[in-house]
């Protein structure tokens, strides 16, 4: 059942990019919905 030390390495290192990943995409992500929010705020008091 002992995992080599080079397998959990690569794990690791796998996971590590996984979360760089999944962190650029939801930043991406939440900047994208605050551009589009602000947008359909401002036109939605500007059309009153």
């Amino acid at each position: 059942m002992s995992i080599p030390n080079h397998q959990l390495k690569t794990d690791n290192q796998r996971l590590a990019v996984l979360c760089l990943v999944m962190f650029s995409v939801y930043g991406g992500l939440s900047e994208f919905c605050g551009i589009v929010g602000s947008r359909l705020a401002r036109a939605l008091c500007f059309s009153r």
